[in-house]
Formats: structure tokens, sequence, C-alpha cells
């Protein structure tokens, strides 16, 4: 009897530890066309799945990347992963990582330390245009961009008045109280 318990409980434990957070594909609704743009920004980066193969994808990410007025510096290859890294017209680094995915090519475009959501997936859109993924599009005459901000140190978030105001106010602020 102790045994079948033990057994139980190490099953019950088991299955707690191997359930988690799943997230899935939203579903789409009959009659429903899938959308063209499957860029997922997260974390500072922006992923998208483009079907061709990784090495036709590399092939135009420099083009795409002068499409928006970056400037190549590095290739490197790693196995059958592919990364690119530029630099933006203000001095920012670009990562762009091409490897393959069930059939497909999956882009990650990373801008700056932070992150840049409008520029990375504009990266991914130009590289799906190029390679004949996505329908033409015109090249925008400046690149879309809005650097996230710093999180650790945060410039605009109070001034120094706030900071100050609760000390200059204090009645007894020149005073040592123990």
């Amino acid at each position: 009897m102790a045994r079948r318990t033990a057994i139980r409980g190490f099953l019950l434990g088991l299955s707690l530890l191997t359930s988690g957070c799943m997230t899935t594909n939203p579903r789409l609704e009959p009659g429903k066309e899938p959308s063209t743009n499957s860029t997922v920004y997260s974390n500072g980066s922006a992923v998208g799945d483009l079907p061709r193969e990784p090495g036709a994808v590399m092939a135009v990410v420099a083009e795409a990347l002068g499409d928006l007025q970056m400037t190549e510096l590095k290739r490197s290859r790693d196995g059958l992963s592919y990364l690119v890294e530029a630099q933006t017209k203000d001095g920012r680094a670009v990562r762009v990582a091409v490897r393959p995915h069930q059939n497909e090519s999956r882009v990650a475009c990373r801008v700056g330390l932070f992150g840049d959501q409008p520029l990375s997936s504009a990266v991914i859109e130009r590289v799906g245009i190029r390679v004949g993924a996505l329908p033409p599009a015109a090249i925008p005459e400046s690149p879309p961009s809005q650097p996230s901000p710093n999180p650790f140190f945060a410039r605009f978030s109070h001034s120094f008045d706030d900071f100050l105001r609760g000390r200059a106010e204090a009645p007894n602020g020149d005073e040592i109280i123990p």
C-alpha cells in the first residue's frame, strides 16, 4: 500500500514538473487567408519566417540593409546559420541572423543594444521583398526608427526637481537626527 502511494506521488510530481506554459499558434477562421506579415517582435528582436532556402535569403540581406541606409560590416557562418553585422547611419549595431527552420528560413534582426521595433521589422520586410516572398513595396526615403530606451538608466523618467523636492521642503533638512 505504501509503495503504491509512493508511485502515485512520484507520477503526480513528475506530471507537474513536465507540464508548463505553451504558446500555440493562432487558428485561422475558415475562409480567411493567412497574413503575409509574420514578423514577431520580442525582447528587442524581430523574427520572421520566409519560404526560401537560407542561402537565397542570405544573398539578399546586404541589398535589404542598403535599402534602409545601413552599411554591412561583417558576414559569418556557423554551421547552418548565417550572421550579418551592420551599422545604421546613427552608429547603432545591427545583427541579422538567418537560420533554417522547417523547410524555410527564420530571419532574426536586432538593432542597437535595447532594440528598435520599427527598424527591425522593416529589415525583415525588406529581406522578404528582396527574396520575392512578399509583394514589392517602395523603398522608404528614411528608415523607420524608434529606439527603445535604456531600461536601467532612464534619463527622462524623473527630473532632478522631483528627486530633491522632499529634501528641500523638509522643515529640519539640515539637522542630524540620530
